[in-house]
């Protein structure tokens, strides 16, 4: 695929990023930096091009529900980041290098949320 190449051109890390956001979902870029051992504004800067790439695309909705147990009351917060996801394009093409040149292992440091 034409728009598949920029994939070949990604580093590593930002390889794993990707895949990481296949397993994982939604996710902000602080947590990234924990999990994988690297600067706030390394993992901004690599959440960044890969939006402009088109492979994230950024969660719409500033406020997360949560439900508790507790006579079903509910939780209202607002998002205090910027959660990115795994776009349609993304998952196409890391689906495509996958095939091409193997499964990318993220090596996640523990604790991780799945």
């Amino acid at each position: 695929m034409l728009e598949c190449e920029s994939i070949n051109q990604l580093s590593e890390i930002e390889l794993k990023i990707l895949k990481y956001h296949k397993l994982m979902g939604a996710d902000y870029s602080k947590l990234i930096s924990h999990r994988f051992g690297i600067k706030l504004c390394e993992a901004m800067a690599i959440h960044k091009k890969l939006f402009d790439l088109g492979f994230l695309e950024k969660v719409s909705g500033s406020i997360i529900d949560y439900h508790t147990n507790i006579k079903r009351l509910k939780t209202i917060k607002h998002r205090n980041h910027t959660y990115y996801v795994l776009s349609r394009k993304g998952e196409l093409c890391l689906r495509e290098y996958e095939r091409e040149f193997g499964e990318i292992q993220p090596d996640l440091k523990y604790p991780y949320k799945r």
